[in-house]
């Protein structure tokens, strides 16, 4: 397995940032009983797979330090 190009720019990548939360969110699942009267459990999943979903979907748009990162590593001909 291969690193892409642009790996340095992750942290910038929306799909990376939506994928962070996602894990944070699911690796609170345990304390969510603790919760119960403030956010519904269904509200909770729900945000959750949202934010899943949604880093998915950042990840098949162009992300621009991506597109940055390829345009300064093209040799100007």
């Amino acid at each position: 397995m291969k690193l892409i190009l642009e790996w340095r720019s992750a942290p910038k990548m929306w799909s990376v940032r939506l994928g962070v939360v996602a894990a944070l969110l699911y690796g609170l699942q345990p304390v969510l009983p603790h919760w119960e009267g403030v956010i519904p459990e269904w509200a909770y999943a729900s945000l959750a797979s949202l934010v899943a979903i949604a880093g998915v979907v950042a990840r098949l748009i162009p992300q621009q330090p991506i597109e940055q990162e390829r345009k300064r590593r093209q040799p100007n001909v």
